[in-house]
């Protein structure tokens, strides 16, 4: 990570001094995210959403290094710093995960294709992905994820901001620029996205 980026997040961390719980959850959240994205970019062969799972790589190096931060700042005392440091060796543990899905989207972003052995197992393991960020104008906006789904489709995970959601609540409400990643049936995918993208 560059050092203007650690000075930026050094700089926001003063400002919101943000939840360590809050951060690790996150982190778990980015986790699952990246290996549905990255399984199903390895199946389609998609470079889209291996590059997505690269991004979702920098911002759990990013979420790390805030948890890291955050401890070293609420530690009071050796005996406090002691322990936090368990803490950080969750995130680590945590933000592992997310480095071995990204090592596995490299071979898409080569333009390897996987063996055949690898693409089976994928297939029975794996829905279809896709994602669709919600226009300004869109009917969506207003609505509930379970409305605009019919829960024919999962919502794996939901971007609004710069902040994810993984598995967001069918009641939650749908805000223009959210990004939405669904999982399903190819078919049933298909239809949901279909009906989505109508204005």
């Amino acid at each position: 990570m560059q050092l203007h980026k650690k000075k930026e997040i050094l700089d926001d961390i003063l400002k919101k001094k943000r939840n360590i719980i809050d951060l690790i959850v996150e982190m778990k959240n980015l986790s699952g995210l990246a290996t549905d994205l990255g399984f199903s970019a390895m199946l389609l062969q998609d470079r889209k959403l291996a590059e997505k799972v690269k991004e979702l790589q920098e911002e759990m190096d990013t979420k790390q290094y805030e948890i890291e931060t955050e401890c070293m700042l609420v530690a009071k005392n050796p005996e406090e710093a002691l322990g936090l440091t368990s803490v950080m060796r969750v995130a680590s543990a945590v933000a592992g995960f997310s480095s071995a899905v990204n090592e596995l989207v490299d071979s898409v972003l080569r333009g390897i294709p996987p063996h055949p052995t690898v693409r089976e197992a994928l297939k029975s393991a794996a829905d279809t992905i896709d994602q669709i960020t919600v226009g300004r104008n869109s009917r969506m906006t207003g609505k509930t994820i379970e409305e605009v789904t019919k829960n024919l489709v999962d919502v794996v995970g939901l971007k609004r901001e710069d902040s994810w959601m993984y598995q967001p609540k069918p009641d939650e409400r749908i805000r223009a620029e959210d990004i939405l990643v669904l999982s399903g049936s190819k078919r049933k995918l298909a239809e949901v996205m279909k009906d989505m993208r109508k204005n």
